[in-house]
């Protein structure tokens, strides 16, 4: 099975059904053909590399799915990328073609003039042109052959390459839309970028596969996403905690919209969001624990209960374990299933290293992320990244523990904690605050003292006017430790 089987499947039961935007299945799958027979006619083909540089829109998704009908391998490639890591992509991929829109053509020509330029317009005025033969007598590709090829974030040193199947694409789909009960008769609404695995592989795919409809926004707006929720038709919500964050900012005293489903995740969302948003909304968030790697392993029962701070079961078909726990249960989560990745694109030494194979055979993926499972509640728990890991005169901090404090207290936004070497301690946790003019140190540090261990409190606070984030809302605490 694979993405482009699904998306066969949703057009055969309802191809006049809207699928994307205002886009139906059947003409989606006419206008991919289309752009699939010019795409080849300039030179992609099968085992090439396709960069989609590009903003959230129907071209986007065309040439998408164009690259998979021809087996081609779509590079989704992040907009905010500039010279060095869109270079970086570009020459670690080998890409041949590169997808560009208005907005992205300034950049992707100053950095490269070489590869094949196509342009999202164009793609997107090819998949209407009744002029335009169909792609045709191209055989669809096996499920285990490449699909696309997503750039880690890149946080400590070069962005690696996870290749993800055409089987994984499929497998991820089903075990989302099936967790979610997700059916024909959904449309979800995002603004999650698609050039990344939360809106791509559970956003338009999950959507494709389900056979319902996808309302795409290229970026996110709050005033805007609020008055799509309240159409009607549209029953769910996919985003990451800082547009939750807004969205409450945003509705005010206005109507909540009537939705059946919201889903969070790329980041901790804070147990205090969790409870405003089910006060205000009248629903309850649904987390789930993902990366690029693997799509999805964890996620809240659509059911219940959805305690905040926990990210739920495995998915059907994912094994999870948590690798090495200390005295408190804290360990690696790794991840085996049909969900978890390739390897790393052309780099056989990090793929080496990201997995441990058992006895029997069964691959085991390193997260890289710490976590722990509630026996008494019988979910799990994220706790932080390995790397994150303050170890200060001994004793093992994570900042998401602190974090999560921090943020309880009045007037505090949103906080990062970092841990910088110290010659006494080894290191010490620094918290980066982003707070009210009513904000006071002291006071934050007396509620602290209240509530963790000594080891545990910040030994320097500095409050900023923003924290640095990605396009996914993600914390770069990187920079953030560059300041320190």
């Amino acid at each position: 099975m694979t993405i482009l089987d699904q998306l066969a499947a949703s057009r055969a039961d309802r191809p006049a059904a809207l699928a994307v935007n205002e886009v139906s299945y059947d003409d989606l799958c006419v206008g991919m053909l289309r752009v699939a027979w010019r795409l080849r006619e300039l030179g992609l083909g099968s085992g090439d590399r396709i960069a989609l540089y590009c903003e959230n829109r129907i071209g986007f998704v065309y040439a998408y799915l164009a690259a998979l009908r021809l087996g081609a391998i779509a590079v989704p490639t992040n907009v905010l990328y500039r010279r060095t890591d869109l270079s970086h992509v570009l020459d670690d991929a080998d890409a041949a073609m590169m997808l560009a829109s208005e907005q992205t053509t300034p950049n992707a020509q100053e950095v490269d003039n070489k590869r094949t330029l196509v342009m999202a317009e164009d793609l997107e005025a090819w998949a209407i042109d009744p002029s335009i033969a169909p792609l045709d007598g191209v055989p669809l590709p096996d499920d285990d052959a490449p699909a696309i090829i997503i750039y880690t974030s890149g946080t400590t040193g070069r962005s690696k390459g996870a290749v993800l199947s055409h089987g994984n694409l499929a497998t991820i789909a089903t075990q989302v839309s099936s967790a979610w009960r997700w059916t024909a008769r959904d449309t979800l609404a995002i603004a999650l970028p698609l050039f990344h695995v939360h809106g791509l592989g559970a956003g338009l795919n999950g959507s494709l596969a389900a056979g319902g409809r996808i309302i795409i926004h290229e970026r996110f707006d709050a005033t805007k996403m609020l008055a799509t929720l309240r159409e009607p038709d549209v029953t769910m919500f996919f985003g990451v905690p800082t547009m939750y964050v807004r969205l409450l900012e945003q509705i005010g005293t206005g109507d909540a919209p009537t939705l059946r489903l919201c889903v969070s995740g790329s980041a901790a969302l804070s147990p205090e969001i969790h409870a405003q948003f089910e006060e205000r909304f009248g629903m309850t968030i649904l987390e789930r624990y993902g990366s690029t790697e693997f799509g999805f392993a964890l996620g809240n029962r659509y059911g219940g209960p959805r305690v905040g701070g926990s990210v739920g079961v495995p998915f059907s078909g994912v094994r999870v374990r948590i690798d090495a726990p200390d005295s408190t249960g804290v360990g690696e989560i790794l991840v085996s299933g049909p969900n978890v990745f390739i390897g790393y694109w052309r780099n056989s030494e990090a793929s080496a290293a990201a997995f441990v194979v058992d006895a029997d055979g069964t691959r085991w993926f390193h997260s890289g992320d710490l976590g722990a499972y509630d026996a008494q509640a019988q979910v799990y728990r994220i706790v932080g990244r390995i790397k994150e890991l303050i170890i200060s005169g001994g004793f093992n901090v994570y900042p998401l523990e602190v974090e999560t404090e921090i943020d309880r207290f009045p007037s505090v936004r949103a906080s990062a904690v970092v841990g910088v070497p110290d010659a006494a301690r080894g290191e010490i946790a620094v918290a980066f605050i982003e707070a009210d003019a009513a904000f006071e140190v002291e006071s934050l540090l007396a509620y602290l003292r209240e509530r963790l261990a000594s080891f545990k409190l910040p030994k320097r606070i500095e409050v900023v006017d923003a924290l640095p984030r990605n396009a996914l809302g993600k914390l770069e605490k990187s920079k953030l430790k560059a300041r320190v």
